[in-house]
Protein backbone atom coordinates (compact mmCIF):
# COMPACT_ATOMS: atom_id res chain seq x y z
CA UNK A 1 0.00 0.00 0.00
CA UNK A 2 1.48 3.60 -1.20
CA UNK A 3 1.55 5.81 1.60
CA UNK A 4 0.85 9.37 1.44
CA UNK A 5 4.02 11.37 2.04
CA UNK A 6 3.28 15.23 3.12
CA UNK A 7 6.75 17.76 2.01
CA UNK A 8 7.31 21.18 2.53
CA UNK A 9 5.33 21.88 -0.50
CA UNK A 10 2.53 20.18 0.34
CA UNK A 11 1.76 22.04 3.31
CA UNK A 12 0.40 25.49 3.51
CA UNK A 13 1.74 26.67 7.82
CA UNK A 14 0.27 30.14 7.12
CA UNK A 15 -2.48 28.36 9.61
CA UNK A 16 -0.94 28.89 12.55
CA UNK A 17 0.64 32.68 11.79
CA UNK A 18 -1.40 34.30 14.05
CA UNK A 19 -1.77 31.65 16.55
CA UNK A 20 0.13 31.50 19.92
CA UNK A 21 1.80 28.08 20.69
CA UNK A 22 2.83 26.87 24.13
CA UNK A 23 4.95 24.33 24.50
CA UNK A 24 4.21 22.23 27.59
CA UNK A 25 7.11 20.49 28.92
CA UNK A 26 10.52 21.96 28.28
CA UNK A 27 12.72 18.19 27.91
CA UNK A 28 14.03 16.79 25.24
CA UNK A 29 11.62 17.15 22.65
CA UNK A 30 10.03 20.50 24.28
CA UNK A 31 13.33 22.58 23.69
CA UNK A 32 13.71 21.09 19.93
CA UNK A 33 10.31 21.82 19.20
CA UNK A 34 9.86 25.10 20.72
CA UNK A 35 13.51 26.37 18.91
CA UNK A 36 12.49 25.17 15.88
CA UNK A 37 9.26 26.24 15.29
CA UNK A 38 10.37 29.91 16.69
CA UNK A 39 13.01 29.93 13.95
CA UNK A 40 10.12 28.87 11.82
CA UNK A 41 8.66 32.54 12.42
CA UNK A 42 5.44 31.61 14.80
CA UNK A 43 4.98 33.01 18.36
CA UNK A 44 5.99 30.15 20.95
CA UNK A 45 5.47 30.20 24.68
CA UNK A 46 6.58 27.64 27.04
CA UNK A 47 4.21 25.67 30.02
CA UNK A 48 6.45 24.34 33.18
CA UNK A 49 5.69 22.27 36.10
CA UNK A 50 6.84 24.69 39.39
CA UNK A 51 10.24 25.82 39.48
CA UNK A 52 10.41 23.22 42.90
CA UNK A 53 9.55 20.37 40.55
CA UNK A 54 11.43 20.87 37.66
CA UNK A 55 14.63 23.31 36.45
CA UNK A 56 13.00 23.73 32.77
CA UNK A 57 10.79 26.76 33.13
CA UNK A 58 14.64 29.01 34.21
CA UNK A 59 16.15 26.89 31.26
CA UNK A 60 13.37 28.33 28.52
CA UNK A 61 13.70 31.39 30.53
CA UNK A 62 17.69 31.29 29.76
CA UNK A 63 16.80 30.36 25.64
CA UNK A 64 14.36 33.74 25.38
CA UNK A 65 11.67 32.52 25.85
CA UNK A 66 8.66 34.04 27.14
CA UNK A 67 8.02 30.87 30.33
CA UNK A 68 5.19 30.13 32.93
CA UNK A 69 2.96 28.11 34.52
CA UNK A 70 1.31 25.19 32.73
CA UNK A 71 -2.33 26.86 33.56
CA UNK A 72 -1.54 30.50 32.56
CA UNK A 73 0.09 28.49 29.33
CA UNK A 74 -3.07 26.76 28.61
CA UNK A 75 -5.12 29.66 28.92
CA UNK A 76 -2.83 31.84 26.47
CA UNK A 77 -2.21 29.43 23.89
CA UNK A 78 -4.11 28.26 20.72
CA UNK A 79 -2.52 25.18 20.26
CA UNK A 80 -0.63 23.26 23.11
CA UNK A 81 2.37 21.15 22.13
CA UNK A 82 2.09 18.55 25.26
CA UNK A 83 5.72 17.44 25.28
CA UNK A 84 5.45 16.04 28.88
CA UNK A 85 6.73 12.69 29.65
CA UNK A 86 3.99 9.96 29.74
CA UNK A 87 3.35 8.99 33.30
CA UNK A 88 3.12 12.66 34.42
CA UNK A 89 0.63 13.59 31.58
CA UNK A 90 -2.24 12.35 33.39
CA UNK A 91 -2.30 14.34 36.56
CA UNK A 92 -1.14 17.62 35.23
CA UNK A 93 -3.44 17.40 32.49
CA UNK A 94 -6.44 16.76 34.76
CA UNK A 95 -4.63 19.46 37.42
CA UNK A 96 -3.66 22.41 34.88
CA UNK A 97 -4.84 21.77 31.24
CA UNK A 98 -8.18 20.73 31.36
CA UNK A 99 -10.06 23.11 33.76
CA UNK A 100 -8.53 25.96 31.31
CA UNK A 101 -8.95 24.75 28.10
CA UNK A 102 -11.64 26.41 25.49
CA UNK A 103 -12.99 25.45 22.62
CA UNK A 104 -11.36 25.76 19.26
CA UNK A 105 -8.07 24.60 20.90
CA UNK A 106 -5.54 22.02 19.42
CA UNK A 107 -3.65 19.78 22.07
CA UNK A 108 -0.72 18.23 19.98
CA UNK A 109 0.58 15.22 21.36
CA UNK A 110 3.90 13.89 20.62
CA UNK A 111 3.48 10.19 21.78
CA UNK A 112 -0.06 8.60 22.03
CA UNK A 113 0.01 6.88 25.02
CA UNK A 114 -2.20 8.46 27.16
CA UNK A 115 -5.04 9.84 25.12
CA UNK A 116 -5.12 5.65 23.24
CA UNK A 117 -4.97 4.31 26.99
CA UNK A 118 -7.40 6.76 28.60
CA UNK A 119 -5.53 8.30 30.60
CA UNK A 120 -5.95 11.79 28.96
CA UNK A 121 -9.64 12.22 27.81
CA UNK A 122 -9.75 15.50 25.83
CA UNK A 123 -13.05 17.05 25.65
CA UNK A 124 -14.89 16.89 22.27
CA UNK A 125 -14.93 20.64 21.57
CA UNK A 126 -10.91 20.97 20.74
CA UNK A 127 -8.80 19.41 18.64
CA UNK A 128 -6.65 16.08 19.45
CA UNK A 129 -3.84 15.58 17.10
CA UNK A 130 -0.37 13.85 17.15
CA UNK A 131 3.00 14.59 15.43
CA UNK A 132 5.94 12.30 16.36
CA UNK A 133 9.65 13.49 14.73
CA UNK A 134 11.24 9.83 14.36
CA UNK A 135 14.40 11.29 16.21
CA UNK A 136 15.69 11.90 19.89
CA UNK A 137 15.35 16.30 20.38
CA UNK A 138 18.63 16.76 19.83
CA UNK A 139 18.74 15.28 16.34
CA UNK A 140 15.60 16.92 15.61
CA UNK A 141 17.62 20.10 16.57
CA UNK A 142 20.54 19.45 14.81
CA UNK A 143 18.82 18.69 11.45
CA UNK A 144 16.72 21.91 11.30
CA UNK A 145 19.80 24.38 11.96
CA UNK A 146 21.61 22.13 9.06
CA UNK A 147 18.32 23.27 6.71
CA UNK A 148 17.21 19.58 7.13
CA UNK A 149 14.33 17.24 8.75
CA UNK A 150 13.53 14.56 10.54
CA UNK A 151 11.22 11.90 9.15
CA UNK A 152 7.89 11.92 11.30
CA UNK A 153 3.88 10.98 11.45
CA UNK A 154 0.82 13.14 12.22
CA UNK A 155 -2.37 11.58 13.35
CA UNK A 156 -5.86 13.26 14.06
CA UNK A 157 -7.67 11.65 16.55
CA UNK A 158 -10.65 14.11 17.05
CA UNK A 159 -11.21 16.93 14.63
CA UNK A 160 -13.31 19.74 16.19
CA UNK A 161 -13.13 22.87 14.08
CA UNK A 162 -12.78 21.18 10.74
CA UNK A 163 -8.88 21.76 10.20
CA UNK A 164 -7.15 19.78 12.80
CA UNK A 165 -5.12 18.34 9.39
CA UNK A 166 -4.06 21.44 8.24
CA UNK A 167 -3.07 22.51 11.70
CA UNK A 168 -1.29 19.26 12.39
CA UNK A 169 0.60 19.42 9.43
CA UNK A 170 1.64 22.97 9.85
CA UNK A 171 3.40 22.27 13.07
CA UNK A 172 5.40 19.02 11.87
CA UNK A 173 6.42 22.37 8.99
CA UNK A 174 7.57 24.18 11.52
CA UNK A 175 9.31 22.20 13.52
CA UNK A 176 10.84 20.97 10.26
CA UNK A 177 9.86 17.81 9.45
CA UNK A 178 7.71 18.06 6.24
CA UNK A 179 11.64 18.94 4.72
CA UNK A 180 12.62 14.83 4.82
CA UNK A 181 8.16 13.70 5.02
CA UNK A 182 5.87 12.94 7.45
CA UNK A 183 3.32 10.38 6.58
CA UNK A 184 -0.34 9.95 8.41
CA UNK A 185 -1.15 7.04 10.96
CA UNK A 186 -3.47 6.49 14.14
CA UNK A 187 -2.85 6.84 17.26
CA UNK A 188 -2.54 3.28 17.69
CA UNK A 189 0.12 2.92 15.53
CA UNK A 190 2.12 5.29 16.39
CA UNK A 191 2.23 4.28 20.36
CA UNK A 192 1.94 0.77 19.71
CA UNK A 193 4.63 0.70 17.22
CA UNK A 194 6.97 3.13 19.45
CA UNK A 195 6.76 0.67 22.04
CA UNK A 196 6.98 -2.13 20.22
CA UNK A 197 10.14 -1.10 18.76
CA UNK A 198 11.35 -0.01 22.21
CA UNK A 199 11.05 -2.91 23.43
CA UNK A 200 12.70 -5.27 20.26
CA UNK A 201 15.35 -3.01 18.86
CA UNK A 202 16.43 -1.13 21.47
CA UNK A 203 15.54 -4.31 23.80
CA UNK A 204 17.21 -6.55 21.92
CA UNK A 205 20.06 -4.72 20.84
CA UNK A 206 21.12 -4.03 24.43
CA UNK A 207 20.75 -7.54 25.26
CA UNK A 208 22.83 -8.38 21.98
CA UNK A 209 25.68 -6.65 23.43
CA UNK A 210 25.22 -7.20 26.33
CA UNK A 211 25.23 -10.86 25.96
CA UNK A 212 28.39 -10.74 23.33
CA UNK A 213 30.66 -9.05 26.33
CA UNK A 214 29.56 -11.42 28.81
CA UNK A 215 30.78 -14.31 27.02
CA UNK A 216 33.87 -13.23 26.03
CA UNK A 217 34.91 -11.79 29.18
CA UNK A 218 33.87 -15.49 31.12
CA UNK A 219 35.64 -17.18 28.58
CA UNK A 220 39.21 -15.01 29.15
CA UNK A 221 38.98 -12.17 26.69
CA UNK A 222 40.69 -8.84 27.86
CA UNK A 223 37.17 -6.53 29.16
CA UNK A 224 38.38 -3.62 27.04
CA UNK A 225 38.72 -5.79 24.00
CA UNK A 226 35.13 -7.14 24.25
CA UNK A 227 33.72 -3.68 24.99
CA UNK A 228 35.09 -2.62 21.51
CA UNK A 229 33.55 -5.61 20.06
CA UNK A 230 30.22 -5.32 21.64
CA UNK A 231 29.54 -1.68 21.16
CA UNK A 232 31.76 0.02 19.13
CA UNK A 233 32.09 -2.03 16.48
CA UNK A 234 27.90 -1.97 16.10
CA UNK A 235 28.39 1.68 16.14
CA UNK A 236 30.47 1.98 13.21
CA UNK A 237 28.46 -0.27 10.76
CA UNK A 238 25.09 1.24 11.75
CA UNK A 239 25.17 4.46 10.04
CA UNK A 240 26.91 3.31 7.06
CA UNK A 241 23.69 0.41 6.85
CA UNK A 242 21.61 3.69 7.25
CA UNK A 243 23.16 5.54 4.25
CA UNK A 244 23.19 2.59 2.07
CA UNK A 245 21.21 -0.03 3.06
CA UNK A 246 21.58 -3.11 4.64
CA UNK A 247 21.96 -5.47 1.69
CA UNK A 248 24.47 -3.31 0.28
CA UNK A 249 26.54 -3.24 3.06
CA UNK A 250 26.11 -7.28 3.48
CA UNK A 251 27.46 -7.62 0.23
CA UNK A 252 29.90 -4.85 -0.52
CA UNK A 253 30.77 -2.86 2.59
CA UNK A 254 31.71 -5.85 4.90
CA UNK A 255 34.41 -8.78 4.52
CA UNK A 256 32.68 -12.01 2.82
CA UNK A 257 34.24 -13.69 6.40
CA UNK A 258 31.58 -11.40 7.91
CA UNK A 259 28.88 -11.71 5.43
CA UNK A 260 28.70 -15.32 5.75
CA UNK A 261 28.80 -15.23 9.70
CA UNK A 262 25.54 -12.56 10.01
CA UNK A 263 23.79 -14.54 7.24
CA UNK A 264 24.34 -18.09 8.78
CA UNK A 265 24.63 -17.53 12.59
CA UNK A 266 22.64 -14.19 12.70
CA UNK A 267 19.10 -15.59 12.64
CA UNK A 268 20.21 -18.29 15.42
CA UNK A 269 20.69 -15.39 17.79
CA UNK A 270 16.90 -13.99 16.98
CA UNK A 271 13.96 -16.02 18.99
CA UNK A 272 10.89 -14.62 16.73
CA UNK A 273 8.47 -16.26 18.03
CA UNK A 274 9.24 -14.20 21.65
CA UNK A 275 9.33 -11.21 19.37
CA UNK A 276 5.47 -11.96 18.02
CA UNK A 277 4.48 -12.64 21.27
CA UNK A 278 5.86 -9.51 22.47
CA UNK A 279 4.12 -7.72 19.69
CA UNK A 280 0.78 -9.27 20.99
CA UNK A 281 1.23 -7.95 23.92
CA UNK A 282 1.71 -4.68 23.06
CA UNK A 283 -1.15 -4.77 20.80
CA UNK A 284 -3.23 -6.23 23.71
CA UNK A 285 -2.29 -3.43 25.68
CA UNK A 286 0.01 -5.81 28.02
CA UNK A 287 2.99 -3.83 27.69
CA UNK A 288 0.84 -0.30 28.71
CA UNK A 289 -0.81 -1.97 31.80
CA UNK A 290 2.59 -3.39 33.38
CA UNK A 291 4.23 -0.38 32.96
CA UNK A 292 1.69 2.22 34.43
CA UNK A 293 1.39 -0.05 37.01
CA UNK A 294 5.49 -0.29 37.78
CA UNK A 295 5.20 3.74 37.38
CA UNK A 296 2.41 3.82 39.92
CA UNK A 297 4.25 1.64 42.32
CA UNK A 298 7.19 3.99 42.22
CA UNK A 299 9.56 1.84 39.81
CA UNK A 300 10.66 -0.84 41.74
CA UNK A 301 11.81 -3.03 39.07
CA UNK A 302 13.30 -0.09 36.85
CA UNK A 303 15.52 1.18 40.18
CA UNK A 304 16.93 -2.63 41.06
CA UNK A 305 17.63 -2.83 37.39
CA UNK A 306 19.23 0.27 37.15
CA UNK A 307 21.84 -0.63 40.46
CA UNK A 308 22.52 -3.80 38.51
CA UNK A 309 23.44 -2.32 35.18
CA UNK A 310 25.52 0.51 37.06
CA UNK A 311 27.38 -2.12 38.78
CA UNK A 312 28.20 -4.51 36.13
CA UNK A 313 31.52 -5.29 34.76
CA UNK A 314 30.17 -4.05 31.40
CA UNK A 315 29.30 -0.67 32.49
CA UNK A 316 32.53 -0.48 34.74
CA UNK A 317 34.69 -1.22 31.51
CA UNK A 318 33.17 1.12 29.38
CA UNK A 319 33.87 4.37 31.73
CA UNK A 320 37.42 3.01 31.55
CA UNK A 321 37.35 2.21 28.17
CA UNK A 322 35.86 5.86 26.89
CA UNK A 323 38.66 7.34 29.39
CA UNK A 324 41.46 5.23 27.57
CA UNK A 325 40.42 5.17 24.38
CA UNK A 326 38.33 8.15 23.69
CA UNK A 327 34.70 9.02 23.16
Amino acid sequence: MMEKIYRDADVDASILKDKTIAVIGYGIQGKAQAANTRDSGFRVIIGTRDPSESPSRGQASADRFESMNVVDATKKADVLLIELADPVQPAIFKRDILPNLRAGQTLCFCHGFSVLYGQVQPPKNVNTVLFVPNAPGRFVREKFLKGEGIYGCVSVDHDATGDAMKIVLAIAKAVGSTRAGVVEMTFQHETEGDNFEEQILYGGAIALMKACFNTMVENGYPPSFAYAKAIRSLRSVIDVMDEIGIEAYVSTGCSRTCEFALRTRGPRVINEDEIRKIFKETEAGVFARDWMQEFALGMPTLHRMRRTGTNSVMEKTGAQWRAEFGK
